[in-house]
């Protein structure tokens, strides 16, 4: 099942990211030139012809284009609502996906130790270590906690969460998330740069989300403007324990490994299934 359901979700990624697909930024989302994913999903030679003919039949999928000067976009979830009026092999593949990802997360609503569970085996199925695994899912916990903590105390537009994450990364790290990813080589949709995070990086992410949730709570901070001011003190507080680690070691933390495998992935099949 696990297996399957990899292979599905590598099957998305793989239309998001397929190089016949062209795309764009827009209002800090991806979004993907409708016409390509319809020649590709449809596995047809007139892709034109093929998207304007499922505009006129699928009233919603219309409505879900994106004018943009350059061509009629879709975001993600346009792909996916794309992929269901298709019947194609690729395009019922996705529909399989996200069929059995919608049955997992109703799931999850009766059994939230479920979803801990998934990414554990997730990660597991992957290589990785016990060790970072832990790390990795403690991040999880850590992110939340702060972005519900800014969202209590006022923070509620899309670009203001990112300004705060970016100006904590920056003052600890030397560089925002943006540039972080383009030093580990993460040029993908989808390519979290938890995921290619040592354990190292890791840890000090989590302790600069927990430091600026205490710095929030201590001073009361409300609005984006005083939490603005805690995430760059936040970063400078890690920023030393960070040049403390690296003057210890002799070498940087920040590392440009984009992928971390400590262990191989026969092993860690042969290891007993992770607790929740």
């Amino acid at each position: 099942m696990l297996a399957r359901k990899m292979s599905s979700r590598n099957g998305v990624q793989q239309l998001l990211n397929d190089q016949r697909i062209r795309r764009a930024d827009f209002e800090g989302r991806t979004i993907y030139a409708a016409i390509d994913v319809a020649g590709v999903l449809g596995e047809s030679d007139h892709a034109a012809e093929l998207w304007e003919d499922l505009k006129q039949r699928e009233p919603a999928l219309a409505d879900a284009v994106i004018a943009t000067p350059e061509f009629d976009a879709l975001d993600v979830p346009g792909v996916f609502r794309l992929a269901q009026v298709l019947d194609t092999p690729r395009a019922e593949r996705i529909k399989q996906w996200l069929a059995q990802t919608a049955a997992e997360r109703i799931e999850e609503q009766d059994d939230p130790e479920l979803a801990l569970l998934r990414t554990r085996q997730h990660y597991e199925a992957q290589g990785f270590s016990r060790q970072w695994i832990d790390q990795r899912m403690r991040s999880v916990s850590g992110r939340q906690e702060l972005t519900g903590e800014w969202y209590r105390r006022g923070v509620r537009a899309s670009d203001e969460f990112r300004a705060l994450t970016n100006e904590m990364m920056q003052a600890a790290f030397g560089m925002d998330v943006e540039a972080y990813r383009r030093y580990k080589g993460l040029v993908r949709t989808g390519q979290n740069l938890r995921d290619h995070m040592t354990e190292v990086e890791l840890a000090l992410t989590a302790l600069s989300e927990s430091t600026a949730v205490e710095l929030a709570r201590q001073r009361r901070s409300q609005g984006f403007d005083a939490l603005l001011l805690d995430a760059k003190e936040t970063g400078q507080i890690v920023a030393r324990t960070r040049q403390a680690i690296e003057e210890r070691t002799g070498r940087p933390v920040v590392s440009a490994v984009n992928f971390i495998r400590p262990v191989r992935p026969q092993r860690a099949a042969q290891q007993p299934p992770l607790a929740a």
